[in-house]
């Protein structure tokens, strides 16, 4: 019987423990921020399963190769032991909302629906006590990199743009992450594509392919109204969530729930009641006259821009910065221009973004807080204050969750809705 090393113990570390011992498997567990060394046990194990927080260039990553053992990380691990179906939802922004809508969804119509995955509950943890499930899946590609085996029966893969260059070592194989969640389908399943890139929507897989958002398009959004195979889904204005990329997170969702056969009418009232994720252009009301969008959960270029995207020109005050993850700010320079009317930066990457940003009206502030004084001592009435990092959280906070809550606390502490 086949031994087991679990590397990082976080909650994904924890679940893949637990299912293993419960499977009677021997298993070893370890973490760096413990003080633990892999050396200590690479000759008593044949399999390593590494926290999705372990990059490729981990020296216990190598050496596992080297000594040829096999790599896997918690997601490809818990699908070994799994009897029901699933489906998987990747792409660099948008996975969250839109793995919840599915799942909501689902969950309306089937009798036994688990949502987990990437930032939600651990795989492990579903197939440890439900493992015969229907389960949405959240992917991301430090998952995707390890996987061998895991086929779901429903792919989504929403949008691609550049990000995780801390992890992956270019953006290749960051593409490749993703597009290998997708490899292994057969005839029989189905993949949603984003149909605008040509990154994704050149994904290779045996499973029936379906595109949404362009001309021609299996699903598109066309004069305020979301169709999927000839079919109205919803009409834009009656969503509660905000900007344009949370319509197609909606298209992608009520197009997938369309494919399980999950009723229209379950589909638009699904949609039509969603407010949205904390974190995540989370509205917090209207503050002193201005309305405050809480977007920590941003950590990339790109969900600024569509952050940013989703407000009038010139109305914005932006805070923006944390630890830079290899991200073209120069790219959105001229969208920031046009957005907003000035912009506080944090964190370590604020000089690099001011550089990028030249012709912008920029500030530097002290940490979050001293942002938040100067973001509401700038904006007017009328005005938008947004919050929306593109960055990484780590240099100043625990995770993206500490940061925004300490982006709420810092503005009601200063003024009241």
């Amino acid at each position: 019987m086949k031994k087991f090393l679990v590397w990082g113990l976080g909650l994904s570390g924890r679940s893949a423990i637990e299912l293993l011992k419960a499977k009677g498997f021997e298993v070893y567990g370890g973490d760096d921020a413990r003080g633990d060394d892999y050396r200590d046990y690479l000759d008593l194990v044949d399999v390593v399963v590494l926290s999705p927080g372990i990059p490729p260039k981990h020296p216990l990553w190598q050496e596992a190769l080297k000594r040829g053992l096999e790599v896997v990380g918690e997601l490809e691990l818990a699908w070994r032991f799994f009897g029901g179906k699933a489906l998987a939802i990747t792409g660099t922004d948008g996975k969250s909302t839109t793995t919840r809508l599915t799942y909501l969804m689902l969950r309306e119509y089937y009798a036994n629906v688990e949502e987990g995955g990437n930032t939600g509950v651990p795989f492990s943890h579903i197939v440890l006590k439900n493992p015969s499930c229907l389960v949405v899946l959240e992917v991301s590609s430090f998952q995707g990199k390890t996987l061998s085996t895991f086929r779901p029966h429903l792919g989504a893969f929403l949008n691609f743009a550049e990000d995780h260059l801390d992890w992956h070592k270019n953006l290749e194989d960051y593409l490749l992450s993703k597009r290998n969640i997708f490899a292994r389908q057969e005839s029989e399943d189905f993949l949603l594509l984003n149909a605008l890139q040509e990154e994704v929507r050149e994904t290779q897989s045996k499973a029936r392919k379906i595109y949404l958002l362009g001309e021609d398009a299996h699903g598109y959004i066309k004069d305020g109204r979301a169709y999927f195979l000839g079919e109205e889904l919803f009409e834009v204005d009656r969503l509660k969530i905000k900007g344009k990329h949370n319509w197609h997170n909606a298209l992608f969702a009520g197009a997938m729930a369309r494919l399980m056969d999950v009723p229209l009418e379950i589909v638009r009232e699904v949609l039509y009641s969603f407010g949205g994720l904390p974190y995540r252009m989370e509205y917090m009301g209207v503050f002193a006259g201005v309305e405050v969008y809480n977007d920590s959960k941003s950590t990339t270029v790109q969900a600024l821009r569509s952050a940013l995207e989703s407000f009038e020109d010139g109305k914005v005050v932006l805070i923006a910065g944390g630890r830079d993850k290899g991200g073209d700010f120069e790219s959105i320079r001229e969208l920031v221009k046009r957005k907003t009317k000035s912009c506080v930066l944090i964190g370590e990457a604020k000089e690099k973004i001011a550089k990028a940003w030249q012709g912008c009206q920029v500030y530097l502030a002290r940490d979050l807080e001293d942002a938040v004084s100067m973001a509401f001592d700038i904006a007017v009435p009328g005005d938008v204050l947004l919050f929306s990092p593109a960055c990484a959280s780590f240099d100043m906070f625990k995770d993206y969750k500490d940061r925004g809550n300490r982006f709420k606390d810092y503005v009601n502490s200063l003024t009241k809705p």
